[in-house]
């Protein structure tokens, strides 16, 4: 066949002096020659398909090499994503186990009986109003608890005056000022009525006799409101004395001008004064004695005032001019040393005058000296700064009066305040018509962050701080906490910051358990898993105040997004002149945006009715953490939550005369940023309804200072310095264009703050801190089965 071949295409040799096995190839596969010998086909046919067949199996070849780089690229991916969905299985599981834990917290607390409470007992009384033994009254006897149920709320009844100015300002007080105020005498638990030193002929059940002129002696069947001639239950209150609005007297410097005042009034003239005039000839101190019964003596409340103005400690007697005198020394700053042991003080039993005065039975006036110039100096300033708090939290003006005497009636009368949270004074507005979210939710691309070893924690369902829990206990178990450290016994309180603990291993009993995580034993991964601590498990709220940087919030509220113990995000709009975008990120919880009426930074701490947490952490719209940051400054703040707990620090230092605002690296800070902070949410309330209205209208004129003013305000009620958290010293957003802190004026105004905040208060509050919170295990060197708390921090 071969040789046919050649013969055939002898002519192709001679016409191709040069060829190639290719060609001849080619020449070949143009041979259509049909053979019958062999296939039948032509050779040239059977080389193009043996040919075709070649590249069609190089081609399968190429394409099965491609889908094999295809199986072990995919196969690669999912080696890698092997750990991390072995990470959101656990966080799966975790929450599952979370969700089932939760239903059977719920499941025991559906069980628990609810039911209105009983009407007190109608305790039956001789229904005279003069008894003939007074001291025979007491509390019980003069009130029928039938008329003030512990659901009725107090109510208040005034009665109407007709003429009087002095009489109908008080009644105005009054009728502004109570938290439930009826028109009905009939139904009122308490019924107030005021005189002018006239003694009614009659009296009712449960009336508040309000002596605004001479104290008289009674036995009416009436709590009487006076400050002298007092039975067991009367109040003893000046009511009387002219409040005008005074700068506060500076609590330093510590010394002053005489180390005693005393003024003598004419019922002490036989007091023989020789021995304590003895006691001071060895030394060096002076004092002022003002014998009043003498002719030609100026006396009055002025001449009394710049005398306890000039001293460091007054001497006070019993007198009908006792209370006015007491309080006046409370006023200049003056300690009061009150010399008689059964002298009433204003709301004694309620208030703990042994932290701003000093009893002596008037025997001991001789020793008196010695007894003063013993104490500590920075005893004398912490009496000297509890008198001056006392004084402005409970007598400073009408109203605060008239707030104080109610808020002591409903203690006695163990009577909680009308309060839910649907009943707040902060009760939020939604930015977007109806609602507080937004009608449009873009999906967060925001991975969570898998290169740590773990997870930082479970994402459990929100829940809510229990609020109100309080309304009876704090009467007692409270009643000192409210009255003398954080001064606001005027209304039932949503939350108690240091409420009590359950005591170690409370976790593990059937009935106590609910609402525990307790860690398991192990380090890092069994740490992340549970909350632990010494409290239930509780969430956060961030507060986040914007303005004019859309594009930033967006991306603040990214980071947010699967936070673990993340309640909630509220975001403070101070935008008044626009309406915001429709869009905004949804994340894992709600995102609730809240319309203001004025471009204020004290928009930051309202306790806003929205905020369901105990926690609250502040944040600027341009603040960029990461989230174990976060979650390590939590678990600090469950630890101390009378306290800021924060990242950035600053300090307070002093350059020749005058205090500066200093934002340097320091061994010592006395401040946290609340541009990223927590704080608790009583200190929110605090600060928009108990802190000095003038600090507030500051930071609004000058648009600035107001983290400084809350620094200074739990400083004052604590005396405890913020704690800072991690290593951050600034947290600078790259990609924000204005920011307040750019302003060339931006120290200056800082300067002057920390200066009128401390005339405002009598005292620079700011407390010293030489100490950071790291987590316990950071850069500590483990061993290989075990983990850090956080990675980082």
């Amino acid at each position: 066949m071969i040789s046919s071949i050649f013969i055939y295409n002898s002519t192709f040799f001679e016409q191709s002096p040069t060829w190639s096995p290719q060609a001849l190839t080619g020449r070949i596969e143009n041979v259509d020659d049909y053979d019958a010998a062999c296939s039948g086909y032509s050779v040239g046919r059977i080389l193009r398909e043996q040919k075709r067949i070649l590249a069609s199996v190089r081609s399968e070849l190429v394409e099965s090499q491609a889908k094999i780089e295809e199986i072990r690229a995919v196969q690669e991916e999912l080696q890698r994503l092997i750990p991390q969905k072995q990470l959101e299985l656990s966080a799966l599981e975790g929450e599952i186990e979370a969700a089932q834990r939760q239903l059977e917290e719920l499941r025991e607390i559906q069980n628990v009986r609810v039911f209105l409470p009983y009407s007190p007992l109608q305790i039956s009384s001789s229904g005279t109003t003069h008894l003939p033994q007074s001291s025979s009254l007491n509390f019980d006897s003069v009130i029928d608890y039938s008329l003030c149920s512990i659901t009725s709320f107090m109510p208040v009844y005034v009665e109407k005056i007709t003429n009087g100015a002095a009489e109908t300002e008080w009644s105005a007080v009054f009728r502004k000022v109570a938290p439930h105020l009826t028109e009905e005498s009939d139904s009122a638990c308490i019924k107030i009525r005021i005189t002018s030193g006239v003694l009614p002929t009659e009296s009712v059940s449960n009336e508040i006799l309000f002596n605004i002129g001479e104290s008289f002696e009674n036995d009416l069947k009436s709590i009487v409101v006076q400050s002298s001639h007092l039975r067991s239950f009367d109040f003893a209150l000046q009511v009387n004395r002219t409040t005008e609005k005074r700068e506060p007297v500076p609590l330093l410097p510590l010394n002053r001008e005489n180390l005693i005042g005393l003024v003598i009034g004419s019922n002490h003239k036989m007091l023989n004064l020789s021995s304590l005039e003895e006691s001071f000839k060895p030394a060096t101190h002076n004092r002022i004695i003002q014998k009043c019964y003498q002719e030609k003596t100026e006396c009055g409340p002025e001449i009394t005032r710049r005398i306890y103005a000039s001293s460091t400690f007054c001497f006070i007697l019993e007198s009908d001019d006792f209370l006015d005198n007491f309080m006046t020394s409370l006023e200049v700053g003056c300690v009061p040393v009150v010399l008689s042991n059964t002298q009433p003080l204003p709301f004694q039993g309620l208030i703990d005058w042994r932290r701003a005065t000093f009893r002596l039975p008037i025997a001991r006036l001789p020793e008196a000296h010695f007894i003063v110039r013993s104490f500590e100096n920075s005893d004398i300033l912490e009496m000297r700064r509890m008198g001056r708090v006392y004084y402005d939290s409970y007598f400073a003006d009408q109203d605060t009066i008239a707030r104080s005497l109610l808020a002591a009636l409903r203690h006695k009368l163990l009577i909680p305040t009308k309060e839910t949270r649907s009943s707040l004074r902060n009760q939020a507005k939604p930015l977007f018509n109806s609602t507080f979210t937004p009608p449009k939710g873009t999906v967060v691309n925001v991975q969570p962050n898998f290169d740590d070893e773990y997870l930082l924690g479970p994402l459990e369902s929100r829940v809510e701080s229990n609020s109100f829990a309080y309304n009876f206990s704090e009467f007692q178990l409270y009643s000192y906490d409210t009255w003398n450290t954080i001064f606001s016994p005027h209304r039932s309180k949503e939350f108690i910051i240091n409420s009590a603990e359950f005591p170690a291993g409370s976790e593990f009993y059937e009935d106590t358990r609910i609402g525990f995580r307790p860690i398991e034993p192990g380090s890092g991964v069994e740490f992340s898993k549970a909350l632990g601590g010494n409290r239930q498990r509780e969430q956060f709220t961030v507060v986040l105040l914007t303005y004019e940087r859309d594009t930033v919030l967006v991306g603040a509220l990214e980071r947010l997004h699967q936070l673990p113990y993340l309640n909630k995000v509220v975001v403070v709009w101070n935008n008044i002149h626009r309406e915001p975008p429709e869009s905004w990120p949804s994340l894992h919880v709600p995102v609730e945006f809240i319309r203001v009426t004025e471009n204020s930074l004290n928009n930051r701490f309202v306790p806003w009715d929205r905020i369901e947490t105990e926690a609250v952490l502040s944040l600027d719209d341009d603040i960029d953490l990461m989230q174990q940051e976060i979650v390590l400054a939590f678990r600090v703040w469950r630890e101390n939550r009378d306290r800021i707990v924060g990242f950035p620090a600053r300090y307070h230092a002093r350059y020749g005369d005058a205090m500066y605002y200093n934002s340097n690296h320091t061994c010592q800070m006395s401040m946290i940023l609340t541009g990223a902070a927590f704080i608790h949410k009583n200190y929110l309330s605090a600060y928009t309804y108990h802190m000095p209205a003038v600090v507030r209208e500051h930071v609004d004129s000058i648009k600035n200072c107001e983290d400084i003013a809350m620094n200074f305000l739990v400083s004052h009620l604590t005396r405890k310095p913020p704690i800072k958290t991690t290593s951050r010293w600034t947290l600078k957003c790259p990609t924000c264009t204005e920011s307040l802190f750019k302003e060339d004026s931006h120290f200056d105004k800082r300067h002057e703050c920390i200066r009128m905040f401390t005339k405002i208060y009598g005292y620079n509050p700011l407390r010293f801190s030489q100490f950071r919170a790291d987590s316990i295990l950071f850069k500590t060197r483990l061993p290989q089965n075990h983990q850090k708390c956080f990675k980082y921090v």
